[in-house]
């Protein structure tokens, strides 16, 4: 699907539409996915929708999902295969009847259970993206860095491609009304190809405490999966009229090759150890290794 291609979002319907979609997106994800969604049910706020997109797992998630429709946890889901991310997600805005969207991981939870109302009280002023911080939290449970910072301060680095914390991130319908859905080209990048179109010519909104707590080791932050994903955010920035390449990003690009050079040769633990070097030296704590 092509990024210009005019989004067609469900009906509002008859009666009162949720105010918030949660879509939650999911393969192969049964040990971790009944956390994520028990973090979505424990939420104050009940004008809300749980959609959940499987991509045909094979671990017994599909049962869980009916069992946890038939609880009153879920809202809709769809278990079938996909070509990726982005069409699994672009299948539950199909399905999104809320004034607002969010996409959460299946191993991303809600901080607490006030934190979908926290962020909908930034919602008045014509803002169409509103996103909180992040914990980012290592594999035996140490949140390793928080993630998020207003806009005036992250505006030069997202520009430069570093990604904005897209977990639990309030989009509009009306953003996907306008610029249309994810682009399904892209295998990594495609949330930062469709918040690139939108924070352009529309500044994001920030609210400055934790909301979601994300799990280390997603898509993007994957060893031998970060070089294509800087990558796609270059051809994203070209794309939206960025020319040339930062040199934040042309560092970031030099480093991943060297990295999955490292990790070919040397193995997963040194490309760990290196990788977290990489990141002190930058003033940032370690996450590979903690």
């Amino acid at each position: 699907m092509k990024s210009n291609v005019k989004a067609h979002l469900p009906p509002r319907g008859p009666g009162p539409a949720p105010t918030v979609s949660v879509i939650v997106g999911v393969k192969n994800g049964a040990a971790v996915l009944q956390g994520c969604l028990d973090s979505v049910a424990a939420q104050d706020w009940d004008s809300r929708e749980t959609i959940v997109v499987d991509s045909a797992s094979t671990d017994g998630t599909p049962a869980m999902l009916e069992a946890n429709r038939r609880a009153g946890k879920i809202t809709d889901y769809v278990s079938e295969p996909d070509r990726g991310l982005y069409e699994a997600w672009n299948k539950a805005l199909r399905r999104a009847r809320g004034e607002w969207i969010c996409f959460l991981g299946c191993d991303d939870r809600f901080h607490d259970a006030q934190a979908l109302r926290s962020l909908l009280g930034a919602a008045a002023g014509g803002a169409r993206v509103i996103h909180g911080r992040v914990n980012l939290v290592t594999a035996n449970g140490v949140v390793g860095e928080v993630l998020g910072k207003p806009w005036r301060e992250a505006r030069r680095a997202f520009l430069a491609g570093t990604m904005l914390p897209h977990t639990g991130m309030l989009h509009h319908r009306s953003l996907f009304e306008e610029h249309g859905f994810f682009d399904e080209s892209y295998r990594i990048a495609g949330d930062y190809d469709l918040l690139l179109r939108e924070v352009l010519t529309r500044e994001p909104v920030f609210v400055d405490r934790v909301t979601v707590d994300m799990r280390f080791g997603g898509m993007s932050s994957k060893p031998g999966a970060i070089l294509g994903n800087l990558r796609e955010i270059q051809r994203a920035r070209m794309k939206r009229g960025l020319r040339g390449m930062p040199a934040r990003l042309r560092l970031a690009i030099a480093a991943a090759w060297i990295g999955d050079v490292i990790r070919a040769v040397l193995g997963d633990r040194v490309y760990g150890w290196c990788a977290d070097f990489y990141r002190v030296a930058r003033g940032k704590p370690r996450i590979w290794t903690a």
